[in-house]
């Protein structure tokens, strides 16, 4: 066993990933940038997106700035949504962590108002966000653990540098552990659901918003302080759905992601794309039977007494 882990884990995370604070991080948030994270100083207006991963971050994202920029795509500049919305604890050069700068440089730089997004739980998300009186306001995305299992499976398979399981079965044992990258699903979502009623905190689950799109949108608006005609909001609505979201170079991350797959040279990989299906239940097509009642053993334990009740 590596010494850098507290317990087993499989050789593709040993060689991708590290363990802080009992967290396994992938080396692409490099520790000199989860510490830097902690400090990062927030301002009154910051908006931030918070979620596990794999849970409707990008498309939050794209929601938002649709509607700081009333449903006006050109305001963008043509932009991909990203560079609007930095990644606090990710580098810019996905195939040289170590030296890479980080995208949280462009953050402290960024006029007001800023928007902002992490995966970090709330210990390593900057100290005046990270408790139960957040400065700054907070939308945090939470989706059933059983599709954001699948989807992050895949997503590892995906993105260079990340863990590359065996198997689904394989990844599967390391989610239920709490050995997944970032860590347990849990005590991703739980602090925040706590924080729910918190006048700076607009708590999302991403089965309701695939429900009511139109209705998310006025949710997030109304949270921005943002007042919105109907036909803005079907307009934004619209530009947001998967498939639009998926064929616009814009917003699908896999622009992004495949121009610097091939700057550093690396191999591209076929018929798998960031936004891969979006859509809820999924997780039937992997989960075994003995995989489901273990995990909703673990579920019912660890969800007892929150009132957190999801769609499956």
């Amino acid at each position: 066993m590596s010494s850098r882990f507290s317990s087993q884990v499989p050789d593709c995370v040993v060689q991708t990933c590290y363990e802080y604070e009992g967290v396994i991080i992938p080396n692409l948030m490099p520790l000199r940038v989860i510490k830097r994270v902690r400090t990062f100083a927030c301002r009154p207006d910051d908006l931030f997106v918070v979620t596990y991963p794999k849970s409707g971050t990008t498309w939050t994202e794209h929601l938002c700035l649709l509607i700081k920029y009333d449903g006006d795509h050109s305001k963008l500049g043509g932009d991909h949504l990203t560079k609007h919305f930095p990644f606090l604890e990710m580098v810019e050069d996905l195939s040289n962590p170590t030296t890479s700068p980080a995208l949280i440089d462009l953050a402290e730089k960024m006029p007001s108002p800023r928007m902002l997004k992490s995966h970090c739980h709330s210990p390593f998300l900057p100290a005046d966000i990270g408790t139960d009186d957040p400065k700054a306001k907070v939308i945090y995305v939470a989706r059933n653990p059983k599709d954001t299992a699948v989807s992050m499976y895949h997503f590892c398979h995906y993105i260079p540098n990340m863990p590359r399981y065996e198997s689904w079965d394989v990844f599967f044992e390391e989610f239920l552990a709490d050995r997944a990258p970032q860590g347990s699903w849990f005590e991703n979502v739980l602090p925040w659901w706590r924080r729910r009623n918190h006048p700076n905190v607009l708590f999302l689950k991403y089965e309701d918003m695939k429900k009511d799109l139109p209705g998310t949108v006025r949710q997030i608006a109304e949270f921005m302080g943002k007042s919105l005609s109907d036909d803005v909001i079907a307009k934004i609505a619209e530009a947001s759905t998967f498939k639009a979201m998926k064929n616009n170079p814009s917003s699908n991350p896999d622009t992004l992601i495949m121009k610097g797959i091939e700057k550093a040279g690396m191999e591209k990989p076929k018929d798998k794309s960031f936004m891969r299906k979006g859509v809820v239940g999924d997780w039937k097509n992997y989960f075994t039977d003995d995989q489901n009642k273990r995990f909703d053993e673990l579920y019912e334990k660890q969800m007892a007494g929150s009132g957190l009740e999801f769609e499956f």
